[in-house]
């Protein structure tokens, strides 16, 4: 349940199989049947709703599955093992590839499906193929859930590259718990931190506010970067802001010239001179 909305995904009946989404409104009692449809048709799989940011994320795991023709007669599918993800934003269906086929839990249906949200794992126990299963499978799903947090905006945009320059940091989710803030050359959010990022540390004010103060990003130059934020060293933001970095004016390294910085000069005329 996700909004005030029931989901529910595939089945069969005496006519087809299906691989479509529909949702049951909670507030209008109505079902709505939004033409959404998975390339899989299966049916007995397991499901589950998890909460992420910026969207809620649908699992299904398992099944059978079968194609059958117009008019053909009905028989038994095979069951599955693949697992696929709707994001209910976007709503769109994605499939989910495991690391390691051969890690991968045997074709089943029926199986047991929940959710570790501390470590972002779907956890798969059991379930039926010829005969009952005991085995437990984890799944890392980190990357598409993405932490209980996110960045929304950030103020200033900019910053000088020597760094220093104070920043009010806007999100949901934040938690004083180590905060910690990334900024990474490049125009796209990370996974994980690289090379390319620095950190600085973030300063807890509330559930969807943190302060900190720019890096110094000499190392990289004057560039475009992405800010991500993390708690207690885990996941980073699957959102980012853009953030850019200039080239500080230093006393020491720039040249003036012109006629306005001549001694004598006319009082009360405009003068001029280059920096």
């Amino acid at each position: 349940m996700m909004n005030d909305k029931l989901y529910s995904y595939g089945g069969w009946d005496a006519e087809r199989t299906h691989c479509q989404t529909i949702f049951y409104d909670l507030e209008t009692k109505q079902w709505t049947d939004p033409d959404i449809y998975n390339d899989v048709p299966r049916w007995n799989h397991s499901a589950i709703m998890v909460e992420a940011i910026p969207s809620w994320k649908y699992f299904i795991m398992g099944g059978e599955c079968a194609f059958f023709a117009e008019g053909a007669a009905r028989a038994f599918g095979a069951n599955v093992n693949t697992a696929c993800v709707l994001d209910l934003e976007s709503m769109k269906w994605k499939t989910i590839k495991p690391e390691s086929e051969e890690e991968s839990p045997s074709p089943r249906e029926y199986t047991s499906l929940c959710y570790d949200s501390d470590d972002s794992k779907l956890i798969c126990f059991g379930g039926w193929d010829s005969g009952w299963m005991n085995d437990l499978y984890t799944l890392n799903v980190s990357k598409i859930v993405g932490p209980p947090y996110a960045i929304s905006s950030i103020d200033p945009q900019l910053s000088q590259l020597t760094g220093n320059v104070p920043i009010v940091i806007k999100g949901i989710g934040f938690r004083d718990n180590n905060p910690q803030v990334y900024f990474t050359l490049g125009k796209e959010s990370v996974p994980v931190p690289n090379k390319n990022s620095v950190m600085v540390s973030g300063t807890f004010v509330s559930e969807t506010e943190m302060h900190c103060l720019s890096p110094n990003f000499s190392i990289h130059g004057p560039k475009e970067a992405v800010v991500q934020v993390c708690m207690s060293s885990k996941d980073l933001t699957t959102t980012a802001c853009a953030f850019s970095f200039f080239e500080n004016t230093r006393a020491a390294k720039s040249l003036a010239f012109g006629t306005g910085l001549l001694e004598d000069m006319a009082v009360g005329e405009e003068i001029e001179f280059i920096v």
